[in-house]
């Protein structure tokens, strides 16, 4: 019998991170289907928890700090992942509608809704201080978008931690 203190074998191989629930969580009707949460495959108590999305400032969410244990392994099953947000490119062109076109190669600002629907965000060039900026505006994008997004390095140069 698993130690209460530790996750269960099968929750901790899910990855902490940006999840959409499919299920509702046992005891609690209001983290249900369609939320957006972040994941945490542990807890100071020891089993995984889940966050609700609290504010979202310049297009990321920040979480709250309290959240809800997660003792369902079916419920952890169920989440499906999200891709962290932040800067990517589009693989390959997309037309938002008939009278658009999205070049491949577009630099995207990616965020969610608080339903976990992915949305991206396109930036315009302020010259005065040689800076991208990134609208609160937003165009909602299907799945087959979804995965033409390719994530960007923005750490310039670095020294890469040692592993251990």
């Amino acid at each position: 019998m698993p130690s209460m203190m530790a996750p269960m074998p099968e929750q901790a191989a899910r990855a902490c991170g940006l999840y959409r629930t499919t299920r509702t969580l046992s005891g609690h009707d209001h983290v249900g289907p369609g939320r957006l949460v972040y994941y945490h495959n542990h807890s100071e108590q020891g089993p995984p928890i889940v966050l609700l999305p609290e504010t979202n400032t310049n297009n990321r969410w920040s979480f709250h700090r309290e959240g809800y244990l997660v003792s369902d392994a079916a419920f952890s099953d169920s989440l499906e992942a999200r891709k962290p947000e932040g800067l990517y490119r589009l693989r390959e062109h997309f037309h938002p509608d008939a009278e658009r076109t999205v070049a491949a190669n577009a630099l995207v600002q990616l965020g969610y809704n608080a339903s976990a629907s992915p949305i991206i965000f396109f930036p315009t060039r302020r010259d005065e201080d040689n800076a991208w900026v990134f609208p609160t505006s937003d165009i909602g994008i299907p799945a087959q978008v979804y995965e033409l997004l390719e994530p960007l390095d923005t750490r310039g140069p670095f020294r890469p931690v040692a592993l251990h």
